[in-house]
């Protein structure tokens, strides 16, 4: 490809270089023509997998789930996995350093999650950083805010650690309040900042709203979602299932870099068992999510009559679900039947 020479471009070495401002300007923006960054970006490599097509290397990944559902159990198998480089739930990994900052459980519990009953303890990696807070440290400062001291600390540990994969568990710690959009579109920008900078992994553990454990799962349930959301590459969560008390399905709601395997039809169905000491999500099938939720019961089905009557008061589907206390694929279906009588 020919480039003009009159462009300050070098792309050896996938290199970026700037083009020239006046003396009188700052610039810190980049720009090429659209094919040479189609060039620069053929020289870096291909981001390795972390889990499978869910997450990669240099991705900001959330998940989450209600309270209790098993997402610091998944968080922690991801890390043992990843330092490892051993495969998780058949999905692959590539091996790397991972800290893991544990804002959830103290020392005992974690020694406990992690130890059999007669407390011969599972064997982590020694690429497997974990970190606590320090509550003898003072918290407060007047020039940062405590999300800042915090990314702070979290940058100190990854540059003493040499960690490329970061797990933060979970966000709520760093901000209280970032069901607020200002504040997290702030705290996102800081977090990006951080993976961008380094050329960081980074998963956060969130947790939904009070919610329907038994309608599918949305990008809405997850809180401060539209602030939270719009800014990582990629969104998984865990569901429970009416298969079992042990039985969950873990599920994609977005991925900006890559098409979504596990969606809807497709989701990962595992079963949360203690072996060998190690607290797991273990793999059982591929199956669609409707599987475990909550199926139309008789009395709704009978109700048609009703469903129709809402409809016809301009409530969508969701809205509709949300009454009878089912999924909204069921209501969809019922009127859809309704309709191809009517004909």
């Amino acid at each position: 490809m020919d480039i003009k020479p009159n462009r300050l471009t070098d792309l050896s070495d996938g290199k970026f270089n700037s083009a020239v401002s006046s003396s009188n300007e700052i610039n810190i923006l980049m720009d090429h023509l659209a094919n040479e960054w189609i060039e620069i970006a053929k020289k870096l490599p291909n981001p390795k997998p972390l889990f499978g097509n869910i997450w990669h290397q240099g991705e900001v990944a959330i998940l989450f789930s209600n309270t209790g559902k098993g997402k610091s159990i998944l968080a922690v198998q991801l890390a043992d996995s990843i330092t490892k480089g051993h495969s998780i739930i058949t999905l692959d990994v590539y091996k790397q350093i991972a800290i893991y900052f544990d804002f959830e459980l103290s020392t005992k519990a974690f020694q406990r999650r992690y130890s059999d009953e007669d407390e011969n303890s599972h064997q982590f990696s020694d690429d497997f950083i974990r970190v606590e807070i320090d509550r003898d440290k003072h918290l407060e400062s007047d020039e940062k805010s405590f999300e800042e001291l915090i990314i702070e600390s979290v940058k100190f540990q990854v540059e003493k650690s040499n960690a490329q994969v970061v797990i933060i568990d979970n966000i709520t710690f760093l901000s209280a309040t970032n069901e607020k959009s200002k504040e997290a579109l702030s705290l996102m920008k800081l977090i990006l900042d951080l993976s961008r900078k380094k050329s960081l992994a980074i998963l956060l553990i969130a947790h939904t709203p009070k919610r329907d454990i038994f309608k599918p799962i949305q990008l809405e349930d997850l809180a401060g979602s539209k602030a939270l959301s719009n800014f990582c590459d990629t969104v998984f969560c865990i569901g429970e299932s009416i298969k079992g008390s042990k039985i969950r399905y873990i599920k994609q709601l977005k991925n900006r870099n890559y098409p979504i395997e596990f969606h809807e039809n497709n989701v990962i169905e595992c079963e949360v068992v203690k072996e060998s000491s190690f607290l797991q999500f273990k793999f059982v099938d591929l199956n669609s999510e409707d599987e475990h939720l909550k199926k139309i019961s008789e009395k709704s089905k009978d109700r048609i009559d009703e469903i129709i009557e809402l409809k016809n008061q301009n409530l969508s589907n969701v809205e509709i679900a949300k009454r009878l206390g089912v999924s909204e694929s069921a209501i969809r279906r019922r009127i859809n039947k309704y309709h191809k009588k009517s004909q």
